[in-house]
């Protein structure tokens, strides 16, 4: 049985690869959003600290959305939007 680094490695990564292309859209998909929230607050020239007040969520939580390291959920959103007298729209990834 050959058990060099690069066999056991393949066989890893394709034990891995479908959770991580789950993983992998999560994370895009979130990025995506961050980048977005982000754009619309600096396109209204706010800080994060704005945005929380103005919208009534802890300035840390607003971070934590634009880092991606929590997605928010769709009542969260709305809030933010509505802060920066915006609108939540879904469009096609197409």
């Amino acid at each position: 049985m050959d058990r060099s680094y690069q066999r056991i490695m393949a066989n890893r990564r394709a034990r891995l690869a479908p959770v991580s292309e789950a993983v992998g859209e999560v994370f895009a998909r979130a990025y995506g959003i961050a980048m977005q929230i982000i754009e619309l607050r600096e396109s209204r020239g706010l800080t994060q600290s704005d945005l929380a007040e103005r919208c009534g969520i802890d300035q840390r939580e607003i971070s934590r959305i634009e880092r991606g390291s929590t997605s928010p959920t769709a009542r969260t959103l709305q809030r933010i939007v509505d802060a920066p007298d915006s609108d939540l729209r879904l469009v096609s990834g197409e």
